[in-house]
């Protein structure tokens, strides 16, 4: 991944590149207007000539006459004004109206500069996410049995449940949207309904982060450990609106990974932003594997679903060799 300046630099290109743009297509439109309208050229012309003699006639000590040339100055600018705003041609139009596009307010960088390259950074992440085939509509609960299993729960009825919470979190989600945790074994859509959320977050405009644990430590480990004294890995993580943190507990265990996986949690928790973490251990296992302080977060500011059933991909690569069918499997 680039380093954290260089997407604020792009960034800040992006921002006066779209100045420079718009200023072009404002000279190209007060070319026609000018060509339409050309009172325009000689108002602009007179105004250059009073502008030119105000500064002799103020030395000059002729009061009446500056204060007519000031009136013939302003007569001059109203009507100017009246022409460009008949044509829609006030001033250039700026997207962002703290900087005009410059890119800086008051000697620093503008908040719409900021934006653009925390999004630059979500992009950059969240590339790999393959959220394509993960939808609420390709989720097939007919992969879920609809008896009672051995732990007395009913897998369809159960993520029947699921399936609904996730569509109403998607699509009521906000930045202080609950945390999510969800437990399970491999092949059960804990995955999938997190890449359907993710789906329907980001086409709401929010900005989205996903990938396995390990992976998205690694540049974070590889910044620490370089000396680099970048934290734009690690901060865009804490700064996304929705932070999607899959396979927990399958990263490498030790100090360093353990501390930033509890820095993470606790500081979205800290600033109320939205998490789902993914993980196939059980509580116990959480709790034996991490620190006492991860597992008090988890337990007392997640809501916990767990996900019961078949392995799915196991059930589909059967259905592939024509073994058996899902549907077959998994009749009434």
């Amino acid at each position: 991944m680039q380093a954290q300046n260089e997407f604020y630099r792009q960034a800040l290109e992006e921002v006066r590149a779209r100045r420079r743009r718009n200023q072009a297509m404002f000279r190209l439109e007060r070319q026609a207007a000018e060509a339409d309208e050309p009172r325009l050229s000689e108002i602009e012309q007179q105004m250059a000539k009073l502008g030119a003699s105000l500064a002799v006639t103020a030395l000059s000590g002729e009061p009446k006459k500056l204060e007519t040339m000031r009136a013939e100055l302003t007569a001059l600018a109203s009507e100017k004004q009246a022409i460009l705003e008949k044509r829609h041609l006030s001033a250039p139009a700026a997207v962002c109206q703290k900087c005009g596009d410059t890119g800086y307010v008051k000697g620093e960088l503008c908040d719409c500069v900021k934006e653009l390259a925390q999004k630059r950074i979500f992009a950059e992440l969240s590339k790999e996410m393959p959220i394509c085939d993960c939808t609420f509509d390709t989720f097939d609960l007919n992969f879920y049995p609809d008896q009672q299993d051995e732990t007395g729960g009913n897998p369809r009825r159960r993520m029947t449940q699921i399936l609904s919470l996730c569509k109403n979190y998607a699509n009521n989600f906000s930045p202080q949207s609950a945390n999510l945790l969800f437990l399970g074994g491999t092949g059960l859509g804990k995955t999938h309904l997190s890449l359907s959320i993710a789906s329907r977050v980001l086409e709401q405009g929010f900005g989205v982060i996903y990938g396995p644990v390990q992976t998205l430590l690694s540049p974070i480990a590889h910044d620490y450990y370089r000396f680099s004294g970048e934290d734009s890995h690690l901060q865009a993580l804490l700064d996304c609106d929705l932070l999607i943190l899959d396979d927990l507990g399958t990263e490498l265990s030790n100090a360093f990974t353990h501390s930033v996986v509890y820095h993470i949690i606790n500081t979205r928790l800290l600033q109320k932003r939205a998490t789902i973490i993914n993980t196939n251990l059980s509580l116990q296992e959480i709790e034996a594997r991490y620190e006492p302080r991860v597992f008090s977060r988890l337990i007392g500011n997640y809501t916990l679903k767990r996900f019961i059933g078949d392995d799915i991909r196991q059930i589909k690569a059967l259905a592939t060799l024509g073994n058996k069918m899902p549907n077959d499997r998994l009749s009434d």
